[in-house]
């Protein structure tokens, strides 16, 4: 087994930055699959004359989090499969609670900050921000408890694992943190598709970044990401229903 096993932060993971561009290749291929598979449902449920619209919310049911739960993939292949390391090696170990709590507090408080600047920014220059996820998971508990799990327990694990366990720690092991850090949060932002919040969430993943490297371990990034997820599902059913 590879020493990076261990999963001490002083280990050099094994993964290479040609490991790092095929996850990500492979990653940008799910997402088209999936916007492919779409279109093609859409269109053969138009010829067909199935009614969409009655198949939206158990499609969201199964889709959303699947597909979201495929962006492990590229980073288990290219990682724990190729070079037979355990999970340890994408940070999935313990830290210490007290001190990492403490730390995600501050981070939650920090990319709240962050979003609070921006929204300032989008509203100054009328930049098109976020779209809003409750018409498209549907209004009532059914629409809110599919994009809970979907954005607050799904994606943060995926995403986590992926962009700080995966490739920020690669790519800090050979560019060093603060690169490491900056070109991982930007892929992170280029991934959410959505170009009006880019800076905010390039800010954000500097964030995860540097609370993965305070706490040598993927599951505060993953808690924090989660949390703000969370709050910001929560906020946005809470305004559909006033």
């Amino acid at each position: 087994m590879n020493s990076s096993d261990n999963g001490a932060s002083q280990t050099r993971v094994p993964w290479t930055i040609r490991d790092m561009v095929y996850a990500i290749l492979a990653t940008l291929g799910i997402m088209a699959l999936v916007l492919l598979g779409a279109v093609v449902f859409a269109i053969v449920a138009a010829i067909l004359g199935v009614d969409i619209e009655a198949l939206d919310f158990r499609l969201l049911v199964v889709i959303t989090p699947v597909v979201q739960a495929l962006m492990i993939v590229p980073a288990w292949w290219w990682s724990v499969r190729k070079y037979r390391v355990s999970w340890r090696a994408l940070g999935l170990r313990r830290f210490p609670w007290i001190r990492g709590l403490a730390f995600i507090a501050l981070g939650l408080l920090t990319i709240l900050a962050i979003n609070l600047g921006w929204a300032w920014v989008m509203e100054r220059f009328e930049l098109e921000g976020q779209p809003d996820l409750v018409p498209l998971f549907g209004e009532g508990l059914g629409g809110f408890l599919v994009a809970f799990i979907a954005a607050a327990i799904v994606a943060p694990v995926a995403e986590e694992l992926l962009f700080r366990g995966f490739l920020y720690r690669g790519l800090r092991d050979r560019w060093g943190i603060i690169a490491g850090a900056v070109v991982s949060s930007v892929l992170f932002a280029l991934f959410h598709l959505v170009p009006g919040v880019i800076p905010a969430i390039i800010l954000m993943g500097l964030v995860f970044a540097a609370l993965y490297e305070l706490t040598d371990s993927v599951w505060p990034p993953i808690l924090l990401h989660g949390v703000y997820n969370g709050l910001a599902i929560v906020m946005a059913y809470l305004n559909a229903g006033t």
